[in-house]
């Protein structure tokens, strides 16, 4: 657990730098045009990555990997094999991306004025290679986690995070009305930091990057026709998020909202920020486990799922209820200043709350996924992800004409996918494994009446104290969040106690 607790403490670190990132950035430009086209072009090269391969690096790449005989090097032969495909695939993308950038942008961002247009088609130019480095990375934190090497895969988001973050301090204002330019290239520079901070020790450690001898051992071949086959997929499995991020900036572009666009962008990084931290730890931690244990050990791999279900909605559960009644607060606390205004504020908060709703949906697709895909069961999470991503898309056509809704509209249609997604996981998770059984569901009923509980004691707290985010300012919005989570918390803990719901999760944790 000690592991699993330092990597939770790195992405919290990462991420809080993340929205240090995000703070300034909002300050610095708001949600005017600049900001419009920086968030289309930011989105478009990492979302088109995640759609062609992203998920598939790490969802074919760990299983197979931890198949192979680390002892003979055929594991990393194979490594160095896959690293090489993904470098040549990743790089004919990129130059492609920056030939068509002119007609990606108009496909994506449709009700994009001229100026507008043509500024998020430069910064896409500009940002498409990343992919190059994403890629790369995505396949180097893989070897190191299946070989055990956590610590730095889950703090090496933090180093590229800083390093925009020097950018936006001491540089962007220097150049004007090019800054926003420049934020584009230390984007790009960010994502070469992370590859480097990971290659680097691995080369030191005797990993060799680009040499595959003549003669490919049969494991290795047989593994990379497996890696192959699970790709397509694994590749469609991992759609949902990218999809309801293109499908969210979409629509956006269509609603009659003062940058509508950024807005969403700001809500969901927000949501993935939080989501992200309570449950990529976790997740993590568990796949190369599970990898290794679902080619035999069915009863430890199903202990290990349930803890990591139990562990997940034991934190997920209130953060939510917390997210949805402080979101004012944290969104004025984040972005209240410089460009960004009271108006912006209110419309992210609205986007925030209706997008809120599909946490634990999103926490549990999260683990789900890995769960069958340590199972080289590759369908069922496809399945779902395309469930979800006609119920997200659906919604949002259907949603987005409504005015009171406003830019939640598409928040609300980016949960709606979520939980369709993670009710289809669940019917198979049920019909095709033991991992739900009596004591997971008694569990999980008490979780959430100890959560609707905590819910209930953060909402009288907050009316008692009568903040208003838009004009408490920081020191205001701090103390209010903190006497509402630390009275929240105190009647979470005291009602999971008296439930005894953390002995059974501590039971059934003991494997991870």
């Amino acid at each position: 657990m000690s592991t699993v607790a330092f990597m939770m403490a790195a992405t919290v670190i990462a991420k809080a730098l993340g929205m240090l990132r995000g703070m300034l950035t909002a300050s610095r430009y708001g949600t005017g045009m600049a900001a419009q086209a920086f968030t289309e072009a930011s989105h478009i090269p990492l979302t088109l990555f995640d759609l062609a391969f992203g998920a598939a690096v790490l969802g074919c790449f760990i299983p197979v990997y931890n198949s192979l005989n680390s002892e003979d090097g055929h594991a990393d032969e194979f490594a160095r094999i896959f690293l090489n495909l993904v470098l040549l695939v990743t790089t004919l993308l990129a130059v492609a991306g920056m030939i068509a950038a002119e007609g990606i942008i108009a496909l994506m961002a449709p009700g994009f004025d001229a100026a507008t247009r043509e500024i998020a088609v430069r910064l896409l130019r500009v940002m498409f290679p990343m992919i190059i480095f994403t890629g790369s990375a995505y396949t180097l934190v893989g070897v190191m986690q299946s070989k055990g090497r956590y610590m730095l895969p889950a703090a090496v988001s933090a180093v590229s995070n800083a390093g925009v973050i020097v950018y936006l301090l001491f540089f962007d204002s220097k150049l004007g009305e090019k800054g926003i330019y420049g934020l584009a290239a230390a984007y790009v520079f960010s994502w070469f930091i992370q590859f480097m901070t990971l290659a680097i020790p691995l080369r030191a450690s005797g990993f060799r990057f680009f040499s595959v001898s003549r003669d490919i051992a049969p494991d290795v071949t047989s593994a990379l026709k497996k890696a192959a086959k699970m790709a397509p997929p694994i590749m469609v499995g991992s759609w949902l998020a990218p999809v309801g991020v293109l499908s969210g900036l979409y629509f956006a572009s269509f609603i009659d909202v003062s940058g509508a666009v950024t807005v969403f962008d700001y809500s969901y990084a927000v949501y993935v920020i939080i989501a992200g931290t309570l449950t990529y730890s976790i997740c993590n931690y568990a796949f190369p486990f599970l990898s290794r244990l679902g080619n035999g050990d069915d009863e430890g791999w199903t202990r290990v799922v349930r803890g990591g279900l139990m562990s997940s909605a034991a934190v997920i559960l209130p953060c939510t209820t917390a997210v949805y009644i402080l979101a004012g607060e944290g969104v004025a606390l984040l972005y209240l200043r410089g460009e960004f205004t009271a108006v912006d504020v209110s419309e992210t908060v609205n986007t925030l709350r209706y997008m809120a709703t599909g946490m634990p949906a999103f926490a549990f697709i999260e683990i789900v996924s890995r769960v069958f895909y340590s199972k080289k069961n590759t369908c069922i999470p496809m399945t779902a992800a395309l469930s979800g991503i006609c119920i997200n898309i659906t919604a949002s056509a259907l949603l987005v004409g409504a005015q009171e809704l406003r830019v939640g509209a598409v928040g609300l249609g980016n949960a709606l996918g979520q939980t369709a997604a993670a009710a289809v996981l669940a019917v198979f998770l049920l019909r095709r494994t033991r991992v739900i059984n009596r004591e997971l569901i008694i569990t999980l009923i008490k979780l959430t009446v100890s959560s609707l509980l905590s819910g209930a004691a953060m909402i009288t707290v907050y009316r008692l104290i009568g903040n208003d985010p838009y004009t408490a300012g920081v020191r205001g919005n701090i103390i209010c969040a903190l006497l509402v989570v630390i009275c929240g918390a105190a009647v979470y803990f005291l009602s999971v106690i008296l439930t005894r719901a953390a002995v059974t999760i501590k039971g059934g944790n003991t494997d991870t």
